[in-house]
């Protein structure tokens, strides 16, 4: 029997023997004359009353008074509800007696190290100010070993405890004695026929504990990465063909004392799809030729899922790129299970051309506005165009000023506009770079570099450098305008000054200037003209140099003119995983120039990149390069390719990857030829660490016929941009060490960014 009944029921037989006893008989009716509220302090008699169906001036009825007692008692929000009669002259007084539920002051939690009370708290269905119910409580306890099963906590022990207070209030407390966290021992697989299970469990971020688990977090149960394990295993068999596969809901065994987990994966794969019959219905903007052109799936080939999403994004570009921002294509599809094949109809809805009406910007409290329109491909007025949206982006995240920018569109007043908006996350632009190493070669040597690519918020760069080192000193300013008299035009200056003793037979002081003019002459490809005005001085030359150190005593002017030609479709500044960049450099020195030096230099320099698996990114980048003197005059040594060292080859010191002279003396090669390849992964996404492995090969020479033995290294890294800024550490192993040469060398460069 529940209260509510047992307290009516009560009600019901203190009234029939106050009717008999009083003498009444059944037959008459009693008249209600008042309905009285006692021992209610937190809730208002009105919300009471509300309950009530019996009301004053009406006859009182047994039956109703049962009924409005369990209307109350059912609020959930009284211990007890008494109703009692009194005698009146014209009838029946009726009283209801509350005794209120204890309201919860605080809610406390106790023993939990393991998982933050922020994130019990959020399991919790209860809160302070509300009227304990003691159903939410026993519920609060199984959400709290939920949220701790879900941790693999499998023998957390979770209960809960009322402290009563003064003024009818209480405090609630969760103890929980959380105990040992179990870890995965196996995943096993069964059913699966075409892919091993070694190949399912790398789809997999849930793994079996590790000798590093202790470090890296690896064995770990959490059913949410469990379900979206069973999506990406999925996924992989969709993208292989077998549409038809199902995955059972895993089952998870724990042995008695909750240390281990095992999980069962049954695997209902099928048969494997082709691509049957593809064709194109709706709005066919050229031929289906040109359609089919632009896709990946091929009659006969698997069929993939994968290369099913790009193609729809191919076409959409495709008619993107011609005014139609709207088109909308479905891919339908019939199953021939007999013959295994997915036929497949492109059913294309072009919708209307639309222009562009607004462009609006946000997010960039330095850049000015025009400065970011300058870089776009699209202006109000013009055609929609999703190429142009496209390179727009990729400008904007090349220019160097943003770390993203992300583009939206929206309906304009009308259905044949459309609206841009660009939101951008400005990047730091001001840096002050700290960086360091240490070789036999140039001792320690510390820098201070303080550069904006970003001045006044007009794209200007500027730049201060200054090298301080044991045997170098280096100055050096520069000044840069991208965007010279409202075209795109680039001119700069750079000014330099440097004293250097990196060797040990003689010191050079160099004095320069550079001048440069330079234009796109595309999107990609940009053009620069620059003038290098330099005095160079060799002094305090060894007695125990070679000749050909000797030789290079005195002052000389260079006076050259260069023209590069460069190629960037690089997808970012900052961080670079698809695209590549490419420079070819041609400078002469000389001739009606003037100066001391006549010399002819030709640099190649290709960069690429490559997105991988996993979210790591190869670079690969080849040099090479010529300098040859003419009209009877040799090449000085400073205009010589030194390899080795940071920028080079790794694994080497400074120049010691070239030519030497007979006392060992790095003398730099009038070519050269160098390859670095380069893995970058992940090891903190959180915060930006990543990892890299390379390996270079390369050397500096004098003729094609000493080419000969290659220098190589391999090596690890570390890239983090910090929150001091860019860092960079280098350690090059070489392979093949000579006379002379160090077997390791390690590298580094730190920064701070304002």
């Amino acid at each position: 029997m529940t209260p509510a009944l047992r307290f009516s029921g009560t009600v019901v037989v203190f009234i029939l023997l106050y009717l008999i006893l009083s003498g009444r008989c059944f037959g008459e009716e009693e008249k209600i004359v008042k309905i009285t509220i006692l021992g209610n302090e937190k809730f208002s008699e009105d919300m009471i009353r509300g309950h009530i169906k019996s009301r004053e001036n009406e006859s009182l009825s047994i039956p109703q008074l049962r009924k409005d007692l369990k209307s109350i008692y059912e609020t959930g929000f009284f211990a007890d509800v008494i109703v009692d009669l009194r005698d009146m002259e014209e009838g029946k007084e009726v009283i209801f007696i509350v005794v209120e539920k204890p309201s919860i002051r605080n809610i406390l939690i106790s023993g939990n190290e393991k998982i933050e009370a922020s994130k019990i708290m959020e399991k919790i269905d209860i809160t302070t100010g509300a009227i304990v119910n003691m159903d939410k409580l026993k519920q609060t306890v199984d959400n709290i070993k939920g949220l701790y099963s879900s941790k693999a906590y499998y023998r957390a022990k979770v209960d809960h405890h009322v402290h009563h207070l003064d003024g009818n209030e209480v405090d609630i407390e969760f103890t929980i004695e959380e105990g040992k966290k179990g870890y995965i021992k196996k995943v096993r697989f069964q059913g699966n026929k075409h892919f091993s299970a070694r190949k399912l469990r790398k789809r997999m971020k849930t793994k079996k504990k590790g000798w590093f688990s202790w470090f890296t977090g690896r064995g770990a149960f959490d059913e949410d990465v469990l379900k979206g394990d069973m999506q990406n295993l999925q996924a992989l068999y969709f993208d292989n063909g077998y549409i038809q596969v199902k995955i059972d809901k895993p089952e998870i065994t724990i042995t008695e004392d909750g240390k281990w987990i095992y999980i069962d994966i049954t695997i209902h794969e099928g048969e494997q799809f082709k691509v049957g019959e593809i064709d194109f219905t709706g709005d066919i903007l050229t031929t289906r030729e040109d359609l089919f052109k632009r896709l990946s799936l091929e009659r006969g080939k698997v069929y993939r899922t994968s290369l099913l999403q790009e193609d729809i994004m191919s076409i959409t570009f495709f008619y993107g790129e011609r005014g139609y921002a709207y088109v909308d294509i479905a891919p339908l599809t019939s199953l021939d299970s007999e013959k295994k094949l997915v036929h497949l109809t492109f059913d294309i809805h072009k919708g209307q051309e639309v222009y562009f009406e607004q462009i609006t910007i946000s997010g960039n409290t330095k850049t000015r506005d025009k400065v970011i329109r300058r870089e776009l491909r699209a202006a109000e007025g013009d055609l929609y165009s999703s190429k142009a949206l496209k390179r727009g982006r990729q400008k904007l995240m090349t220019s160097g000023y943003f770390m993203d920018a992300d583009f939206t569109t929206s309906k304009g007043t009308s259905d044949e506009k459309i609206n841009l908006d660009i939101k951008v996350e400005e990047g730091p632009t001001g840096t002050i770079s700290f960086g360091g190493g240490y070789s036999t070669v140039e001792g320690a040597v510390g820098m201070i570099q303080l550069s904006e690519r970003n001045l006044l918020g007009l794209g200007y760069k500027t730049y201060l450098n200054t090298t301080l080192g044991a045997e170098t000193e280096r100055f050096r300013f520069g000044f840069t305008n991208p965007w010279l008299l409202g075209t795109p035009t680039t001119a700069g200056l750079d000014v330099y000054v440097e004293t250097s003793e990196v060797f040990d037979t003689y010191k050079s002081d160099i004095t320069g200037v550079d001048a440069y003019l330079g234009r796109y002459m595309t999107d990609y490809i940009s053009a620069r003209l620059t003038g290098r005005f330099e005095r160079v001085k060799i002094n305090d030359v060894s007695p125990d140099a070679s000749r050909f150190i000797a030789e290079q005593e005195g002052t000389r002017d260079t006076h050259s003119l260069s023209l590069s030609l460069t190629k960037d479709t690089r997808d970012s500044y900052f961080n670079p995983t698809k695209g590549s960049k490419h420079t070819l450099s041609l400078e002469n020195a000389g001739w009606i120039l003037g100066g001391d030096n006549t010399f002819y230099k030709v640099i190649g320099d290709t960069n690429w990149y490559f997105p991988m698996p996993l979210d790591t990114v190869l670079h690969l980048r080849g040099r090479s390069g010529i300098v040859e003197g003419y009209d009877g005059r040799d090449v000085p040594i400073y205009e010589r390719f030194f390899i080795g060292g940071i920028n080079t080859i790794r694994g080497f010191e400074y120049g010691m990857a070239g030519p030497k002279d007979e006392t060992g003396e790095a003398i730099g090669g009038e070519k050269m030829v160098i390859f670095n390849s380069e893995l970058l992964f992940p090891l903190r996404k959180d915060i930006g660490l990543k990892g890299a492995v390379f390996y270079d090969a390369g050397k500096g020479f004098d003729e094609f016929r000493e080419f000969g033995r290659v220098n190589h290294s391999v090596g690890f890294g570390i890239r983090w941009f910090s929150p001091i800024g860019p860092l960079r550490i280098d350690w090059g192993y070489n392979l093949d060490p000579q006379a002379g040469e160090q077997q390791g060398i390690t590298d580094f460069t730190i920064g701070t960014q304002f």
